[in-house]
């Protein structure tokens, strides 16, 4: 499948991170937000994502020229009408997302692929919510977008196999790694991170230190980064949504948030972005 054309719906983190990295594999695209104030912020993403390639001499001052041209902003649905492919990126909410892909599968011709960029929601629940379930799967991309190489491609029960197959190469076109992903609450990374998440938190509140925990699992287990680094890294907020969402979906205890760790939120200690989480990070 040739595509020359996509639209992402939602210009938060995610939307503009696959819209960059789409752009540099020669894809126009077009992003849709309803929050004018959302351009201003995506256009800034880029613009230091940008920087910050050429600095590492990733790619040239012309090839983000050519990126900046490739891509568009609006709060208007009209570039559906002749999107090849349309990648939903709005906020991990179940709701949010089931209205967003309703209104892509009105209006976005009938062979056009639409795929949702959700971390732990069910692939076969949205696909009730989108008017074509064969053409529908599931494509999690990981933040920062441009910089990391996995996507999980999750197919439902009724996509069709040439449209897997077409994802797959999607992501590889966009320099991606694509790995196959059961649709099963947090596919495969979200549900492996989970499972260890909950069960160093465990190890915390018996009292050991974050520094001993992460520093024996990246010894131990080869990890670059150990697993309460990265979650001040992702931001507590998001990884307790994440818990959240396994435990609603699950049901299995393990996944149940720590009252000490829901108090961290409480207290504003959000990780990184907040200055202190698991560990204190300097300005």
């Amino acid at each position: 499948m040739d595509v020359t054309g996509m639209t992402i719906i939602g210009a938060g983190t995610m939307g503009t991170g696959i819209a960059q990295v789409a752009a540099q594999a020669g894809i126009t695209v077009t992003l849709i937000d309803f929050a004018e104030a959302a351009f201003e912020r995506s256009r800034a993403m880029l613009e230091r994502s940008l920087q910050g390639g050429i600095e590492r001499e990733k790619i040239t001052r012309e090839q983000a020229d050519e990126v900046r041209a490739r891509i568009a902003w609006t709060t208007g649905w009209d570039s559906l009408a002749d999107a090849d492919w349309v990648i939903e990126a709005v906020y991990e909410d179940a709701d949010a997302k089931a209205q967003v892909l309703a209104r892509a599968g009105e209006l976005a011709p009938d062979t056009t692929v639409i795929a949702s960029n959700t971390s732990t929601l069910s692939i076969a629940k949205l696909a009730e919510m989108c008017s074509r379930p064969e053409r529908f799967l599931g494509m999690h991309f990981f933040n920062p977008a441009p910089a990391m190489k996995l996507v999980e491609v999750i197919p439902g029960a009724r996509t069709l196999p040439d449209v897997t197959q077409a994802a797959v190469a999607l992501c590889e076109r966009m320099g991606k790694e694509p790995r196959i992903a059961p649709d099963i609450p947090g596919f495969l990374v979200n549900r492996a991170f989970g499972a260890l998440l909950a069960a160093v938190v465990d190890i915390w509140l018996l009292g050991a230190e974050p520094a001993d925990i992460d520093g024996a699992l990246e010894l131990g287990l080869g990890h670059k980064m150990g697993p309460l680094a990265t979650a001040d890294l992702i931001g507590l907020d998001v990884c307790v949504a994440l818990l959240d969402s396994l435990h609603e979906q699950t049901g299995q205890a393990r996944f149940a948030v720590a009252p000490e760790l829901r108090a961290l939120l409480d207290a504003d200690k959000l990780g990184r972005k907040s200055g202190e989480g698991f560990y204190r990070y300097e300005e």
